[in-house]
């Protein structure tokens, strides 16, 4: 971003004079970045058995899965939830990473998944799918389901 904004005050002390002034001003307008944000489906973590799901081990799990699936996972205790961030693309005006985080429920509750796809660039959101389904959170779901910790319900 700043060789962009280099390259504006150059143009502004070379060729000012060529180019009207009010296109000057908006010239940073149109070199400004995007943000926009597409979500999956929230699913709820029920425990396949009586017992409560246990955090540390379903947190556990999910940092191993989601590692071997080249996320960047980290948990906060303060907060009792797990984070982690993949980047989907990353070129030079544009950027997408998808984030799937772990929320413990409402009142005690099961666990909330909720994965997220963020684009930030140059792109404007028009030109970009506002659906995104992750596939490493359904398959995370079959993963949790096989090793009977879990079964994924889409929460209403």
């Amino acid at each position: 971003m700043f060789m962009v904004f280099r390259f504006l005050i150059y143009i502004a002390k070379t060729s000012f004079m060529k180019i009207p002034k009010v296109f000057v001003l908006f010239l940073p307008a149109i070199f400004s970045g995007c943000t926009n944000v597409a979500g999956d489906v929230t699913r709820t973590l029920e425990p396949l058995s009586a017992d409560p799901l246990k955090r540390a081990a379903l947190f556990s799990s999910a940092n191993a899965f989601f590692t071997d699936a080249g996320y960047q996972c980290r948990s906060a205790s303060d907060t009792e939830d797990f984070r982690c961030r993949k980047d989907l693309r990353d070129v030079y005006i544009h950027q997408t990473h998808a984030v799937v985080e772990i929320f413990p429920g409402d009142d005690g509750g099961n666990p909330l998944l909720v994965t997220t796809r963020w684009d930030e660039g140059l792109i404007p959101g028009e030109f970009i799918s506002s659906e995104f389904s992750n596939p490493d959170v359904a398959a995370f779901c079959d993963y949790l389901a096989q090793a009977k910790l879990a079964v994924c319900r889409n929460a209403s």
